[in-house]
């Protein structure tokens, strides 16, 4: 995984417009003032870049495996279950009141509301995992409608650039928000390894969970929570990337088993390996036009999505 890492980095500062192999690079490090217009293009345009690619994909990676682990359903993830929907609107609502520093709260807040009507709604209608991952989707869709359509109406002058960012886009982040990664991401990623026993309870399902001690209703909203600001700060970055949760945990456990001891930092590597490749084949595919990296991220993932989804049809979920 860490080669995987390391393959993806090199290519994401290597390959774009402008193309700076391995040596290049080693010698705009190395000698700066020698390569004046190649050092803005690494370290003010790709290094950024990258960086945040990798934050983003691993922290959707890192939600989706909690998500599937506390609600036992093989296709639950921050975009299927619409926690990045909820947090779209947050972030809506932190672009209009002008409050930039505060979008990754503004993200968060709205990704818990989004929580808080899933599982409202599954209390109190008891639905089955399968109709409440419908109803996730469909909150996510009805969330970004709305977000969409308040940025139209109160700044129609940021419209193009809600839809590009709305799609998934790793260039349109702000500073402030990537640099703030130690204090949003980085305590959330402590949290889930130092805890990853109770995931693996979780696993076996909420009856051997009680049996050994954990408490599933008090535990599940913990760890709703770590998963609603990892969303919300992935979202504020980078917009609604998605199937990234649903992709990376589902290999991780192909090469490496379900232990969550193994799979976290596993989904950490990958996730922000496979993030980091999309946007680099997002920047390059149709030069000089760069699309989005959610549109490379759902062709991947969507169609993940329906061999799960055929899979899983008529089987219990686990």
């Amino acid at each position: 995984m860490l080669l995987f890492s390391i393959a993806a980095i090199t290519a994401g500062l290597s390959l774009g417009t402008e193309i700076l192999s391995p040596l290049k690079i080693y010698r705009i490090i190395t000698e700066p003032e020698t390569y004046q217009f190649e050092k803005t293009i690494f370290f003010q345009l790709r290094v950024p870049r990258v960086w945040c690619g990798f934050l983003v994909g691993s922290g959707l990676s890192v939600s989706g495996l909690i998500l599937q682990a506390i609600l036992k359903n093989a296709l639950a993830e921050s975009y299927t279950i619409g926690i990045s929907g909820g947090a779209s609107l947050g972030i809506a609502i932190g672009i209009i009141t002008g409050r930039m520093l505060a979008i990754p709260v503004f993200a968060f807040i709205g990704s818990m509301f989004s929580i808080f009507l899933l599982l409202f709604a599954g209390s109190i209608r008891k639905l089955s995992s399968g109709t409440l991952l419908l109803f996730g989707i469909m909150l996510n869709f009805i969330f970004s409608s709305f977000s969409l359509l308040t940025i139209t109406l109160l700044q129609k002058e940021r419209f193009m650039e809600a839809v590009i960012w709305f799609m998934g886009n790793l260039g349109s982040y702000y500073s402030v928000i990537l640099n703030s990664a130690p204090l949003f991401l980085f305590p959330a990623y402590f949290f889930a390894y130092l805890y990853w026993k109770e995931l693996n309870i979780f696993s076996l399902g909420e009856e051997k969970a009680a049996t050994l001690g954990i408490s599933p209703d008090k535990k599940r909203y913990i760890w709703l929570g770590i998963a609603g600001l990892i969303t919300g700060y992935c979202v504020s970055l980078a917009g609604l990337v998605g199937f990234v949760g649903l992709v990376i945990p589902h290999t991780v456990r192909i090469l490496v088993g379900a232990d969550h001891r193994r799979t976290i930092p596993a989904s950490i590597l990958a996730g922000g390996a496979f993030l980091v490749i999309a946007d680099t084949i997002a920047r390059i595919i149709v030069q000089p036009i760069e699309i989005p990296v959610g549109v490379v991220s759902g062709f991947f993932g969507g169609i993940f999505f329906v061999l799960i989804l055929m899979k899983t049809t008529g089987k219990q979920k686990w």
